[in-house]
């Protein structure tokens, strides 16, 4: 049996271990107290929050939109929170972003202000709810009226939904080990793989998670079919991680060039440019590159005719594209529920001991590449129709896309304590 590289266990002490145990017991006991509560409330509908710190971490948006179709049963809300990590101009600019989207994806009446940036207050509003949906899984990010941690000693019932796939081996031990995800009321987890991870890392050992399956890649089930097109689109995604020890997954310094030179070599192909939310910031933050190579780029792609996508909602790309050709983490592994060809591009720094089973897994279900030879050529396969994916299906359905295209009514059920 192979050994575990204990130098990427995150370090957590004795008495963490202790303390997070002891507040865990006392939760769940609370917990059956609220169920009880809320039970004998003469309430008819369950009254619930999604509290979001940013669309991109949102996870939720199929068990949201069945909370609007059934209005005898739920009274639903977003409650946009602020991130107040990353400084207050940050705090500021994404919180109205976050709300605008929000607004414009649900309607002003479904949106409610966590925090009032002209009093730079923030509003604890677990009072006016049964069941709170935490989009983001760490306290340090938010005020303490926002955080799992304090939701678990109020009359409330707090509960997790992924918002992205667990690739990474640190990172995904950070968040079983820490406090947040062993205080929720219930953790629906989206893979066998996942559900095992928690079984074996998470302090209670699994104790409040629910195998629900991955509620987000509901929404491609929806997603309108595209008529037969004369031309191929593919996807280019690279990733932020451009200086991680950790998870260094991202390529992106190594092929920028090549990248623009892609639409030169392949006429015949639409390519669309998706690099994760991150990519660029984290380019600048490392003074890698600043702003003006960065407009540089992006006016570069738009001059060759690339699409840029950045839009919250992406499953019409994965309807819409013929392909991918990644180095991401979540995107890997939900590229497979389309079914077809994908390109995994393999960094010279990554080793398999730093990915999640999942992730060594579904990079296993698409061609690998590690150079520019290796990705024209999958691109070659590609205009030529390949098919491989497709063989990968049943895989696919037992392993990953469990419960699909159902997921959310599934999350429903679990909560639907009335």
């Amino acid at each position: 049996m192979k050994k575990e590289n204990n130098s990427l266990y995150p370090k957590i002490t004795k008495e963490e271990r202790k303390k997070i145990k002891k507040i865990s017991k006392e939760a769940f006991l609370h917990y059956k107290k609220v169920e009880q509560n809320i039970k004998c409330s003469g309430r008819k509908k369950l009254r619930f929050a999604a509290y979001v710190v940013y669309a991109s971490s949102y996870g939720m948006d199929s068990v949201f939109k069945l909370m609007m179709e059934d209005t005898l049963h739920w009274d639903s809300k977003i409650v946009i929170i602020p991130d107040v990590l990353r400084g207050k101009k940050n705090e500021v600019d994404t919180y109205v972003a976050t709300k605008n989207y929000f607004v414009e994806k649900y309607g002003e009446s479904y949106v409610v202000d966590g925090y009032d940036i002209d009093k730079d207050k923030y509003y604890d509003l677990l009072d006016d709810f049964d069941i709170v949906y935490f989009a983001n899984p760490y306290d340090c990010m938010v005020n303490k009226v926002h955080s799992i941690e304090y939701a678990s000693t109020r009359n409330v019932l707090p509960v997790y939904v992924s918002y992205g796939y667990d690739v990474g081996q640190y990172t995904t031990l950070g968040r079983l080990l820490g406090p947040e995800l062993n205080l929720v009321w219930k953790c629906f987890s989206d893979t066998r793989f996942s559900y095992q991870d928690y079984k074996k890392y998470q302090i209670i050992k699994g104790k409040n998670v629910y195998l629900s399956g991955y509620a987000k890649m509901d929404e491609l089930d929806k997603v309108n079919r595209c008529s037969n097109k004369e031309r191929k689109r593919i996807l280019i995604c690279p990733h932020h991680t451009v200086n991680a020890e950790v998870l260094p997954l991202s390529n992106f310094l190594k092929y920028s060039d090549f990248i623009l030179e892609l639409p030169k070599l392949y006429s015949n192909v639409d390519f669309v440019f998706r690099p994760h939310p991150l990519l660029f910031t984290n380019l600048i933050n490392n003074n890698i590159w600043d702003s003006d190579q960065v407009e540089k780029y992006l006016n570069e792609l738009s001059e060759l005719g690339v699409e840029y996508s950045t839009e919250s909602d992406y499953m019409h790309l994965y309807e819409d594209c013929d392909a991918i050709v990644n180095d991401c983490g979540s995107f890997t592994v939900e590229w497979l529920f389309t079914g077809k060809p994908g390109c995994f591009v393999y960094s010279d720094q990554l080793s398999e001991d730093k990915l999640t089973k999942l992730m060594r897994k579904a990079i296993k279900r698409h061609y690998i590449a590690r150079n520019k030879k290796d990705i024209m050529s999958f691109i070659d396969r590609v205009i030529n129709e390949d098919s491989r994916e497709r063989k990968l299906t049943r895989w696919v359905k037992q392993n990953i896309a469990i419960g699909y295209p159902n997921v959310s009514k599934k999350i429903i059920r679990e909560m639907n304590i009335l």
